[in-house]
């Protein structure tokens, strides 16, 4: 991983992921922010965005960290405001970066 946060060169992730990165970033901002208000992480903010939006989201746990994460996300509650803000945020973004396999919330 980069010193920006950005997958590591040459890997299949930093190909697929970094060259939208300018445009995620006022998303991420956010996530950070309201991570940042509440004690998490930008992940841990991710991922309650999704618990909000009726996802059941599966953590990889092959780390404590994963875990400690995913507690976060779970007792995190996002205002409606927030998750407003973040659905608008991804909107503006006008990535896409679902897999083939999922199905759109």
């Amino acid at each position: 991983m980069g010193r920006d946060g950005a997958p590591g060169g040459g890997s299949s992730r930093a190909e697929n992921y970094n060259g939208m990165l300018a445009q995620l970033k006022a998303l991420t901002d956010k996530l950070a922010s309201i991570g940042q208000s509440q004690g998490a992480a930008a992940p841990d903010v991710a991922t309650a965005w999704a618990i909000a939006k009726g996802a059941t989201p599966i953590i990889g746990v092959t780390k404590p960290s994963y875990i400690d994460g995913l507690v976060r996300a779970a007792s995190m509650t996002l205002s409606s405001d927030d998750v407003a803000d973040l659905e608008a945020l991804a909107d503006a973004a006008d990535v896409n970066t679902r897999g083939w396999w999922e199905k759109e919330m």
